[in-house]
């Protein structure tokens, strides 16, 4: 049994939330409900709960203001959203899962069934750190992503990215400090993720952070001397994009 609080200003939310957990997770005791961060943070003070269902927006401030305000989280999280772009951004950085308002009862049993086999994991606290260093910039830039490869999981400084490679369904990244990292996913996924911090797809098995560009070159072949001394290709549709780039950074 696992004990549990719920934090949402909505009173009807919470109650879909904890009639759900009733018929669907047995397993889960909802010992407390708060409506703010402030009666929100003193009710996890105080009963010290191991799963916190917790929303972002709320009236005296964010989910995320709340979290910031414990030194050690010896507690397990989901985030209940509606719509914090940012909020769905970091998750998605920190490899955690988070739910979408309304709730389907399907999404909210498959979070508890998730967070109940990992609770006080290496793995979930090391995703816990990099959800919180990201959450703490005050510009809401994303500073770390979460790695997870077949038997360890890396906390990597976007900034330490200077590209990636795409083989097959898994993508190869490539690291300032000389070192790769295997993750089982496509480069597709990685595209989305990053391109809004400046990485550019510029070849349909590569992606690379501008930042690491080091030369544009349009001889013998069309590519781009990446930091690491690899050059890389560039593809004939992409070719105009890196140019532009070029244009408006020099």
């Amino acid at each position: 049994m696992f004990s549990a609080v719920i934090i949402d200003d909505e009173a009807r939310v919470r109650e879909t939330i904890q009639h759900i957990l009733s018929v669907y997770c047995p397993n889960i005791n909802v010992i407390g409900q708060a409506d703010c961060v402030e009666r929100g943070y003193t009710l996890i003070d105080r009963l010290k709960p191991e799963i916190v269902f917790l929303d972002i927006k709320m009236p005296d401030g964010t989910g995320f203001d709340l979290l910031k305000r414990f030194k050690r989280h010896n507690f397990y999280f989901i985030i209940i959203t509606a719509h914090e772009e940012f909020a769905i951004q970091a998750f998605k950085f920190s490899a955690l899962d988070y739910i979408l308002k309304p709730l389907d009862p399907t999404d909210l049993v498959n979070a508890v069934s998730k967070i109940t086999k990992v609770i006080n994991s290496d793995e979930t606290n090391l995703k816990f750190e990099s959800l919180l260093s990201n959450i703490n910039n005050n510009n809401y830039d994303i500073k770390k992503i979460v790695l997870k490869t077949n038997d360890s999981v890396f906390v990597v400084e976007i900034s330490n990215i200077i590209r990636c490679e795409s083989h097959n369904n898994y993508t190869l990244f490539y690291l300032t400090n000389r070192s790769n990292i295997v993750v089982s996913k496509t480069l597709k996924e990685f595209d989305e993720m990053l391109s809004p911090l400046s990485f550019i797809r510029c070849h349909q098995t590569h992606l690379v952070n501008s930042s690491h560009i080091v030369r544009y070159m349009k001889h013998p072949n069309i590519s781009l001397l990446m930091s690491d001394g690899i050059i890389v290709p560039i593809s004939v549709r992409k070719k105009e994009i890196i140019e532009d780039l070029f244009k408006k950074k020099y």
